[in-house]
């Protein structure tokens, strides 16, 4: 079997400068790239949302036809 290796445990302290040292390192998108993206998601959501209702729609017309229902 392999050897555990025991990890050094660290204090709060250390643990929370380590985050935030972490957290620094982020490249943070600029307000307007946020902006840009949600813009495409709500307008790609929209988008594929009338897709597939297009499609529902047509299948149930077929469906409907076939059945006689």
């Amino acid at each position: 079997m392999a050897d555990k290796v025991k990890k050094k445990r660290v204090g709060p302290i250390t643990f929370f400068r380590q985050v935030r040292a972490e957290g620094n390192k982020v490249t943070w998108t600029s307000r307007q790239e946020t902006i840009q993206a949600t813009i495409f998601v709500v307008i790609l959501s929209i988008l594929i949302a009338l897709y597939l209702f297009a499609g529902d729609f047509v299948i149930n017309m077929v469906v409907k036809a076939i059945t006689g229902l």
